[in-house]
């Protein structure tokens, strides 16, 4: 998951090219262009929507750990948690990447707290598919060209992510990452999807659903590549110039492929589990502690980037192609699994992940105290 968030990011960090569509290179080599149509189908817009998935599982996970609680006070666990990571996105957002994600699932954890602790699993299904309408109307108009988008003055870019004046260069990034908020109507139906998911433990089914499994995820991806094409074709500047009309309709196809390639992936993660021998080997057990330790590498990951990146640092932000910055993302995230696998021989929780636990139980921590004693 975390590579498929780097492959994701990276490009948000290169300037010196002329942004084009979602902000690929308007002009591209050939082995640019075979890389950005893989990304299209695999990754840009199927990243995001199974990451929110996987949030809304875990949402499921807390709430199962905090056994027979009330749902007032689940309620209340879940929005302090949401509340605590959209200030943990905001200083990301502000300081190293704008395109931040996880103040949007934080809001997301505010505004379903309600619904995750109380509505059936019919009634979530249908405020999910009732969501998912209002998320194609964001694909519609992020599948039109970079031009269009300009003249009506939607930013198809982040050009504050270098800035040398501080205060001028903070105040851009703040609009920046507010209007980012529009991702948070396609990322919605995906996190109560993934709530559903977390209520049928899919990702722990054994060896017994494994054609389930197996279908869904062939059947997903599958989807998910067919329906990005359009979009790949325009992203790789080998389809130029298409008409309004069909660039909406293609965008709107890649977010609902963006859903299903969702479903492929957490339905082949969950396979993967099923099949895993025990005990996991090194590379299984690496990735295991990768994921306990998912926010401090995503995190991490935007410093790497800018440090990479930035033309006071390395400077390779004007260097590199679509193709060499994927490569760069999977350094960084081989970085990310390393550290991982390090931090754990050593007994080292991630720094992020024991700040928003802190954060999210303190009042409930100072509140049992006294009574405990």
């Amino acid at each position: 998951m975390l590579l498929l968030i780097a492959l994701a990011n990276v490009d948000v960090f290169a300037f010196g090219f002329l942004p084009g569509f979602r902000g690929y290179p308007a002009e591209q080599s050939i082995l640019d262009s075979i890389f950005t149509m893989a990304r299209m189908v695999l990754v840009d817009g199927r990243a995001f929507p199974l990451f929110a998935a996987l949030f809304g599982y875990g949402l499921v996970q807390l709430l199962q750990n905090r056994g027979s609680a009330e749902p007032a006070r689940s309620s209340r666990l879940l929005r302090r948690r949401g509340m605590w990571l959209v200030v943990i996105g905001f200083v990301h957002g502000m300081l190293l990447f704008t395109a931040d994600i996880v103040a949007l699932y934080g809001l997301c954890a505010l505004v379903f707290a309600g619904l995750v602790v109380r509505l059936s699993d019919r009634g979530l299904l249908t405020v999910a598919l009732s969501l998912v309408a209002l998320a194609l109307l964001t694909g519609a108009v992020r599948g039109l060209p970079a031009e269009a988008l300009g003249q009506a003055g939607v930013v198809t870019a982040t050009p504050t992510i270098f800035g040398g004046d501080v205060v001028g260069a903070l105040q851009a990034r703040m609009s920046e990452w507010a209007l980012g908020a529009i991702r948070l109507f396609g990322l919605m139906p995906a996190v109560l999807f993934g709530v559903y998911a977390g209520r049928k433990s899919v990702l722990t089914w054994g060896p017994e659903r494994k054609r389930v499994l197996g279908l869904v995820a062939f059947t997903g991806l599958a989807a998910g590549i067919v329906a990005g094409v359009p979009s790949a074709l325009m992203a790789a500047s080998v389809w130029t110039d298409p008409p309004i009309g069909i660039a909406a309709i293609a965008g709107t196809l890649h977010l609902a492929g963006g859903y299903a390639a969702a479903a492929g992936y957490l339905a082949l993660f969950a396979l993967l589990a099923a099949t895993v021998r025990r005990p996991p080997g090194l590379i299984v057990k690496a990735l295991s502690v990768s994921g306990q330790r998912s926010l401090t590498l995503y995190l991490s990951q935007s410093l790497l980037f800018l440090v990479l990146f930035d033309p006071d640092f390395f400077g390779l932000g004007d260097r590199f192609g679509i193709a060499l910055n994927s490569a760069v993302a999977a350094g960084v995230w081989i970085v990310g699994v390393l550290s991982a696998l390090l931090m754990d021989r050593l007994s080292i929780r991630g720094p992020a992940e024991v700040l928003l636990r802190s954060l999210t139980y303190w009042p409930v921590a100072r509140s049992a105290g006294p009574r405990s004693r």
